[in-house]
């Protein structure tokens, strides 16, 4: 029988996409670039998200970064929910007509 992982979530909308766009980009060093990060920085955002769930999300090597397999399933789901969040946002604010501004870049989809 599989075990349930249990666990209090705390992410945000800003983990999840940056998860979306390494696996988008295929690199923590092209995400950083296109933030003006430090690639260190999308790297701990990626071990936090993974830290959370209790699951590896990618295999990592020197060269190369591939989704597990965990990863691709959680991918599969993650993806349409950051770009719903992000319509939702627009949607609710636009309602209020107060302006959207999100943190981060828009996605588009592949």
């Amino acid at each position: 029988m599989a075990q349930i992982h249990a666990y209090n979530s705390t992410m945000d909308l800003s983990v999840l996409q940056t998860f979306v766009e390494v696996v988008r980009q295929g690199s923590f060093a092209a995400v950083a670039r296109d933030r003006q990060l430090d690639p260190s920085s999308i790297s701990r955002a990626i071990a936090g998200l993974e830290e959370e769930l209790g699951i590896r999300l990618f295999q990592r090597t020197t060269r190369q970064l591939s989704l597990t397999e965990a990863g691709s399933a959680y991918f599969e789901r993650i993806e349409p929910l950051t770009e719903e969040m992000h319509q939702a946002i627009a949607i609710a604010t636009d309602v209020s007509g107060q302006r959207y501004c999100p943190n981060l870049p828009r996605f588009t989809p592949i």
